[in-house]
């Protein structure tokens, strides 16, 4: 299977006359995660061995680009198909549990002891792993200007270490939702042993179904999770959790 994009897009992405990249799907397991292609579902069926891609990696990059952007709508017969594999509540929460709960002793491995996933802030470049993890959340609470006694929801929350963190130093009130029951088990434990549950909670918990307002919402690398196309619902629904006192409201709005 070759991409030939067609001659209204190549003249903006591929100003070459053969395929910029050719796609080998290895099996018909590799068909669902192209339905609505993109960088993140051909990485995922790339990384699970149900393809191989030949090119560059720049040219692979701006194809992945290119049919987020100009795949067309599915319909009929198509539609039903691709419904099954959208982020409804129930998809999301086998897709985290599929990512996550494989077992925390493999985490363990890689991560710092506080269990932080997503990038580190190296500030200096000699800090080790756990410091450069911790420096980020800080980073992050201080860039908020959380207060002692306010309110936080975060998102994503992992293992928990930003709610424990924004507890435990900065005195807020927090809430951490996450879909992974590894997770869920593991950050609840620690907020008990750490004398944290008067101040943090840990729930099991789509962002979809949380309820009230908060002074802030944080989000560390969990809208990748939510997919392209529900962005704005999902930036939408974190915008309607920030008391009205504290969102921000752009004066100019770019299309």
């Amino acid at each position: 299977m070759s991409f030939q994009p067609s001659s209204r897009h190549r003249k903006e992405w591929f100003p070459r006359t053969k395929p910029a990249i050719t796609l080998h799907a290895k099996s018909v397991a590799a068909m669902p995660l192209l339905l609505s292609p993109g960088l993140d579902t051909l990485g995922e069926a790339y990384v699970e061995g149900k393809i191989d891609i030949d090119g560059s990696l720049a040219d692979i990059i701006d194809v992945g680009n290119a049919l987020a952007r100009t795949c067309p709508t599915a319909s009929g017969k198509w539609r039903r198909v691709e419904h099954y594999f959208t982020h409804s509540k129930a998809a999301d929460k086998r897709a985290i549990q599929y990512h996550y709960d494989v077992s925390d002793d493999f985490y363990k491995l890689w991560l710092d002891r506080r269990m932080v996933y997503s990038c580190a802030y190296f500030e200096n470049g000699d800090e080790d792993l756990a410091t450069a993890q911790q420096k980020k959340i800080d980073h992050i609470l201080t860039k908020i200007q959380l207060r002692p006694g306010q309110t936080l929801l975060d998102t994503g929350c992992g293992w928990g270490a930003l709610v424990i963190r924004a507890a435990r130093k900065f005195g807020a009130r927090c809430i951490g939702i996450t879909l992974s029951e590894n997770q869920f088990d593991w950050a609840t434990e620690l907020v008990k042993a750490m004398g944290l549950t008067d101040r943090a909670e840990i729930r099991l918990q789509d962002y979809r179904e949380v309820t009230g307002c908060f002074n802030r919402v944080t989000s560390v690398g969990m809208f990748e999770h939510v997919g392209c196309s529900n962005l704005p619902q999902y930036f939408t629904v974190c915008k309607a959790f920030l008391l009205k006192r504290y969102r921000y409201e752009p004066r100019h709005h770019f299309n």
